[in-house]
């Protein structure tokens, strides 16, 4: 790849990256999918309450295409060191059946 070039990628990084936007989206920012999003990044400075964010979570991995929608989809919030939340998902990739992880702090 050059300078300045987009790499295109596909599979399991593929659906990482997509969760990752669907994550970070606010609810209603997509006009015609107003349930599309999370809003992770609008709950910084918040009081977090672990089940409800982990269901909501949950929810939208769910419902993204490189997931599988035949297996638990594992969802863990926790406060990490100076008020760090942190979130690991497990999912089943729908293409290869592997299990697949996600991990990130806010």
């Amino acid at each position: 790849m050059g300078k300045g070039g987009l790499q295109v990628i596909s599979g399991a990084e593929e659906t990482r990256q997509r969760l990752l936007r669907r994550l970070l989206t606010n609810p209603g920012d997509y006009i015609w999918q107003p349930e599309y999003g999370v809003g992770l990044q609008s709950m910084v400075g918040e009081v977090v309450i672990p089940s409800v964010m982990q269901a909501a979570i949950r929810v939208q991995v769910l419902k993204d295409p490189g997931v599988d929608p035949g297996h638990a989809v594992d969802v863990t919030v926790s406060a990490g060191a100076d008020g760090i939340c942190l979130c690991h998902i497990s999912y089943v990739d729908a293409d290869t059946g592997q299990q697949q992880t996600l991990d990130f702090s806010a």
